[in-house]
């Protein structure tokens, strides 16, 4: 009698701490599973979080740089015009979409914007990995090259290589439009002191207010608000950057208005179009 009994106490207890080991590791298992499953959960919510629709009768605002002669500025009037403009509105048109120009003259708060979709295209930016990271790009409608602008007043000679005329800039400071693609391109040159604008427009007007040493723009840009603005600089040396440029989309937009935009846009150029308004403004390429 006394061996059953304790036979049926070491039974009870084996059995207890069987039970109590299940219950702990099933409970650490589905404490792991529940964490996976709220963690699934929240992920699949981001991935499948619906896109931004435009559709044809849905207005697409496009935001355009006010101060981007000659290619798309506000005139006397209050009008955006210039090239890319001219050129937006003939795509809009061979989409048949509806849509609305905003102008901006900071890029700072713009960028919110794209991330966030409340604006929903930029026009004509350079298609560099930092913006690719934010926005969905159009095939590249032009290249723009850039080049360095000094004071009228310099006589300091910059070299016909690109790497040499970068050098040139060593020890200088530098007026880039903020979080630009001339600020991406030079920022990991540390021996260049980059100083930051709204947008290059105003890097030339600190440029001739002597505020900085040099510049990089686009020649023809540069030179046409030189002209406007009586500004005492000047374009030297060979182009530091060249850069393919299209129009950006928020990626809170559904790409497929990127797909119509790119097939409206190659249709242009295939028709010869693009070279055409191109030349209208700038002369032959």
């Amino acid at each position: 009698m006394k061996k059953i009994l304790i036979y049926s106490l070491l039974t009870i207890f084996i059995f207890s701490c069987s039970k109590q080991a299940t219950e702990l590791e099933v409970s650490e298992s589905t404490v792991k599973e529940k964490q996976k499953v709220i963690d699934k959960s929240t992920t699949s919510e981001e991935e499948t979080k619906p896109l931004t629709l435009i559709t044809k009768d849905d207005t697409l605002e496009i935001w355009v740089r006010s101060d981007g002669a000659p290619g798309m500025f506000l005139n006397d009037n209050g009008e955006l015009e210039g090239f890319y403009v001219d050129l937006e509105k003939e795509i809009m048109k061979e989409m048949g979409q509806k849509y609305k120009f905003i102008p901006y003259s900071d890029l700072g708060p713009l960028v919110q914007k794209i991330k966030d979709g409340t604006a929903h295209s930029a026009l004509a930016g350079p298609i560099v990995p930092d913006y690719k990271a934010m926005l969905n790009f159009s095939i590249p409608y032009e290249v723009l090259s850039y080049i360095i602008f000094l004071p009228e007043e310099s006589d300091e000679i910059i070299p016909d290589n690109k790497e040499d005329a970068i050098k040139t800039l060593f020890g200088k400071k530098i007026g880039v439009q903020t979080r630009g693609h001339i600020y991406q391109l030079l920022r990991d040159y540390k021996d260049i002191q980059i100083v930051e604008y709204p947008t290059t427009t105003v890097a030339m007007e600190a440029l001739n207010n002597g505020e900085v040493d040099a510049v990089p723009e686009v020649k023809r840009v540069g030179l046409a608000n030189a002209n406007l603005n009586n500004w005492k600089v000047k374009p030297v040396g060979a182009p530091i950057f060249s850069l393919n440029i299209g129009t950006g989309f928020s990626k809170v937009l559904d790409p497929s208005v990127v797909d119509r935009y790119n097939r409206a846009l190659q249709s242009l150029i295939d028709s010869g179009y693009v070279d055409e308004l191109y030349n209208s403004y700038f002369g032959n390429k």
